[in-house]
């Protein structure tokens, strides 16, 4: 009875939300129904008579639209064959009012309707929306009349391009070489190229930043402003300072005479002192000169003189105090030159890239995703696009808004921009015009594209300010607690987490909750929160009588023992025998556990776990989907294509020959290469000729290189088709890497016809071209049905599963 009165309270809030009438803002928990709710208003829109165009619905991915257009499409096809009273039933549970025979007929139509209505029913996101805006206005908007959206691989391609011709050209440019001097200072080749990738990830707060202050001057004097500084001090110039003032360096040798006469400890400080007198770089001087005073964590060490040294001099401790308290004043003012110097070094770097890849863009007639939301939102806030607004406010009457958490403040703006005259009394039209967003601030999980969750409460108050305002009804305060997705005992498990007011002033911002609440359509559900011990690194003795290898581990990996539990766990569970159980999503009755029911989630693809948990499931025979996401230039097939192509131009490459013999594409073992590398007299590649005729692997592998050789005259396209169909390389690929090989070689055979359209079509320029090549590419787990899912949490989001595993929540998260 419980549950009843549960699925009934819960469905009137669900009606409540739903009523075209009323404008609203939906807080819904996870599971509560919010992709029904919007489909529910969408339903009742089109019964209560608006037309399909005049409607808007804007989703957060492209995924979660084409599951809401097909949720509205396949219940208006239903529509058109159902009978009068089964028809009339189905209205009603929408929360409609109870249709009379006029409303049946128009039901019945909604289907064709929809479908035929110029500009249809507009389910998307916000992106596609802002692109179907510019090419609307492209001269109002100043964007290119026939513009493309960029891609991510020609995007990630041309942020490549423009970061080599920057550091091509830093020597013509003094500010550029000296930035570029202090960022690889601090960086090695490969960490100087992750930060400025990383930093790329934000151009959308570059151009902010350049928007508003003056690059790098300005931006350097607003960053020295916030972090407490006077002027902006050079790093030189407070290390000089830090040497010179004080006990002063000239001091330093007699000081450390000084000290000689006491113990130990006072001997080993007189050391450092010693040592960064003779230090002729201040940086270095510095380093010395702080440990005297400070721990290695530049903590302040308790003791600075022995009783022997103070008594025989008795002020020297007191003199050492006051040097500590000076040093640690001018630590702080010494990090904060520190992270000035190297923020402006990298805006100035940043600067320079970004104006070379919005060039190269410009001149392509090519726009990226920031582009379309900073040109849509520069288009709406013209003084002189009154009249585009006018236009777009005659096709719009309501606008309906999924994932609304995950909206970014220049987003919101825009949304703001185009419902503004929906309740401006005699501009508006004589009919209802609503605005309805639904979310949860707890689930906003993408602050790192922009999203803040803040927002969501702010816009609240603003449209209800601005509805109520204008007399019309704004559905305030509806909230969707009830879960029709996770059991009773997930749900108590997570508002007990919760209930600790230092994790739950985390989830959410302006709102004055003060616990999460969660409840259970289906109490009859089952569940189970286990929660297991961590597993610790257990360091090893080296064994000894022999050398250990450096690549040999030195103690446990907590990562692969963990992954490895978990899979043997699962296979556990998969084996026939197996008495464990879980409930069937329809029937409510125990079934066998399946390994698409398993789903699990980390923090991040780079963690050594996720690897581990991947490679421990195919260890133990479990069915596993692979990476959720593939890096195609770093997938080993991919890698051994290119390296068939290298083989193809330069056989006399005898690293990469060995590569491509061992690879599926030719197969030689292990002991066939050995024994035609070993000893040798010249290349590789001269050794395969000679000994080819007398070995029958060695024969089958010269034929198929020549054979590449023949073919490395076509275009990239020709070659690698070949290589991958005639030759047979696909088929030896996927038998030995297996299926998940063959997304990362489809998308590769894309690359390449891609890219012989833009380019010169020769194998040369495109093997010389993937040296700066990136491409990625999400595969759609929610479709891989029979295999366990690894992914991270931002890549499930909206997923469900019946048993998840979240197995590295002890690791800490990375500093943004």
């Amino acid at each position: 009875m419980k549950d009843r009165a549960l699925l009934a309270t819960t469905q009137a809030v669900q009606w409540r939300a739903s009523d075209p009438r009323a404008s609203a803002f939906v807080l819904a928990n996870a599971g509560s129904g919010k992709t029904h709710v919007l489909t529910q208003r969408v339903l009742r829109l089109l019964l209560s008579g608006t037309p399909p165009s005049k409607i808007l619905c804007l989703t957060f991915t492209k995924a979660a639209a084409a599951n809401m257009s097909a949720r509205v499409f396949d219940t208006l096809a239903d529509w058109t064959a159902l009978d009068d009273a089964t028809l009339r039933a189905k209205i009603c549970e929408t929360g409609a009012p109870d249709p009379d025979a006029r409303v049946l007929l128009q039901a019945r139509i909604l289907f064709a309707r929809t479908v035929e209505t110029p500009g249809g029913l507009k389910i998307q996101t916000i992106h596609a929306f802002c692109e179907r805006l510019l090419h609307l206005f492209p001269f109002e908007a100043n964007v290119p009349a026939k513009f493309e959206q960029v891609d991510d691989a020609r995007e990630a391609a041309m942020l490549a391009s423009a970061q080599w011709q920057c550091l091509a050209h830093a020597p013509d440019s003094v500010s550029l070489s000296a930035s570029l001097k202090i960022l690889a200072r601090h960086a090695s080749q490969g960490e100087f190229g992750k930060v400025l990738k990383d930093a790329l990830k934000h151009r959308a707060l570059l151009r902010q930043l350049a928007r508003e202050f003056a690059l790098p001057e300005g931006y350097g004097l607003a960053l020295a402003k916030r972090l407490g500084l006077s002027g902006v001090p050079a790093v030189v110039d407070v290390l000089r300072e830090m040497l010179e003032d004080g006990i002063g360096r000239r001091h330093w040798k007699g000081l450390a005479l000084r000290m000689d006469e006491g113990s130990s400890e006072d001997k080993d400080r007189a050391e450092l002192l010693r040592k960064a007198s003779s230090m002729p770089e201040d940086e270095d001087a510095t380093g010395h000169y702080l440990l005297a005073f400070l721990t290695e964590k530049n903590a302040p060490r308790k003791r600075l003189t022995t009783a022997k040294l103070s008594a025989i001099y008795p002020d020297i401790d007191a003199t050492l105090r006051r040097e500590q308290e000076r040093l640690l004043l001018m630590l702080e003012r010494l990090n904060g030159a520190r992270t000035l110097e190297r923020s402006v070094a990298l805006v100035s770097v940043l600067d320079d890239i970004i104006a070379r890849y919005e060039r190269t863009k410009s001149f392509a007639g090519l726009l990226d995703f920031d582009d379309l939301i900073a040109r849509t939102l520069s288009l709406l806030t013209r003084s002189d696009a009154a009249w585009v607004l006018y236009k777009l406010d005659a096709g719009i009457d309501h606008i309906l808004v999924d994932e609304a958490q995950d909206t970014s403040p220049e987003q919101w703006k825009i949304l703001e921009r185009i419902s503004a005259d929906f309740a401006s009394g005699a501009g508006a039209r004589p009919v209802t015009r609503t605005f309805f967003a639904v979310g949860d601030e707890k689930q906003s999980i993408f602050s790192f594209q922009g999203a803040d969750p803040v927002q969501f409460d702010c816009m609240r108050q603003f449209f209800r300010a601005r509805i109520t305002a204008a007399g019309q009804i704004f559905a305030d305060n509806t909230k969707l607690e009830n879960s029709f997705r996770s059991a009773a005992a997930v749900l108590k498990s997570v508002d007990r987490i919760f209930s600790i007011p230092e994790n739950f002033s985390g989830l959410t911002a302006g709102r004055d909750d003060t616990l999460t609440v969660h409840q259970n359509i289906r109490l009859e559900l089952p569940g189970v929160v286990e929660f297991w011990p961590p597993v610790e690194k257990v360091l090893r003795a080296p064994a000894s009588g022999w050398a250990i290898p450096v690549a040999a581990a030195q103690g446990s990996d907590p990562a692969s023992e963990l992954a490895g539990r978990i899979a043997a766990v699962i296979a556990g569970w998969l084996k026939p025998a197996s008495s464990e159980r879980v409930a069937d999503k329809d029937s409510g009755r125990p079934r066998r556990i399946v390994a698409g029911d398993i789903m699990i989630l980390v923090r991040s693809r780079r963690s050594g776990f996720f690897e581990a948990m991947i490679r421990a499931c195919k260890q133990k025979d479990v069915p596993v989907a692979g990476a959720d996401r593939l890096r195609i230039f770093q997938h080993i097939a991919v890698e051994d294509l290119v390296a068939a192509a290298r083989i193809a131009l330069l056989p006399h490459d005898d690293l990469t020959l060995a590569t491509v013999l061992k690879s599926p594409l030719l197969g030689l073992d292990e002991a066939t290469l050995m024994d035609l590398a070993l000893e040798r007299p010249g290349s590789l590649w001269q050794a395969l000729l000679e000994k080819a005729p007398n070995s029958a692997p060695l024969a089958q592998a010269k034929v198929q290189i020549v054979d590449w050789q023949v073919q490395a005259t076509a275009t990239p396209f020709a070659f690698f088709a070949h290589v991958l169909g005639p030759a047979g390389g696909k088929r030896r690929l996927l038998a030995r890497l297996g299926l998940e090989a063959e997304d990362a070689i489809d998308e590769f055979l894309g690359f390449a016809l891609d890219w012989q359209g833009q380019n010169a079509p020769t194998l040369v320029a495109f093997v010389a071209a993937l040296k700066d090549a990136e491409l990625e590419i999400k595969r759609d787990l929610e479709a891989a049905g029979g295999t366990v899912r690894v992914m991270t949490v931002h890549g499930a989001k909206g997923l469900e599963a019946k048993i998840v595993f979240l197995p590295d929540t002890c690791s800490l998260p990375d500093v943004q």
